[in-house]
């Protein structure tokens, strides 16, 4: 049995990380395991035309590396291309989170879509509890003062040339990143 989270987590950011936390928290008080489903290719990547200029905050093996400092138990990376993207909401949580990877409880973001259906939160919860699993939905985090924070916004920033707002953001996470670490 399995608390399972699924997204890319591209820079594994404070609003992953509250994710995360929750994800790691819950697997631990249920006495299952704690698995992130991340891709092998981000889903932009694949899907649209602007493909070439995606650049990611940090490499697989970097994104792997965080995710586990966070206590998650195991981290399946999932081959993204068309064939996997045309897999229905309901199709991807009964096949691959269920049955695969037998998940009884599904954290996700506030922003969390899946499947070729695209559905979000609201539409994802009764689905995965007729299919007989609990859904946890993490509400956005907020700097103090600042933007919910994402990898989009952070992306957008460096590209922008808005150097000092994009590294601000990757560092603020990436140093909450160590102080969780160190409490």
């Amino acid at each position: 049995m399995a608390v399972v989270a699924t997204g890319f987590f591209d820079g594994v950011h404070l609003g992953h990380r509250q994710v995360i936390q929750t994800l790691v928290s819950s697997a631990r008080s249920r006495g299952e395991e704690a698995i992130v489903v991340t891709f092998a290719q981000h889903p932009r990547a694949v899907l649209q035309q602007d493909a070439h200029s995606l650049r990611l905050l940090n490499s697989p093996q970097e994104k792997e590396a965080l995710l586990r400092a966070l206590g998650v138990d195991r981290v399946e990376t999932l081959p993204f291309d068309r064939a996997f993207a045309r897999l229905s909401a309901a199709d991807y949580i009964r096949e691959v989170l269920r049955d695969r990877l037998g998940a009884t409880l599904l954290v996700l973001g506030y922003d969390n879509r899946l499947g070729s259906d695209c559905l979000g939160p609201d539409a994802i919860r009764p689905l995965a509890e007729l299919l007989g699993l609990t859904v946890t939905v993490v509400p956005p985090t907020v700097k103090p003062a600042g933007p919910v924070i994402s990898s989009t916004k952070i992306r957008a920033c460096l590209e922008d040339g808005c150097v000092d707002l994009g590294f601000a953001l990757f560092w603020y996470c990436l140093f909450m990143g160590v102080l969780l670490l160190l409490v």
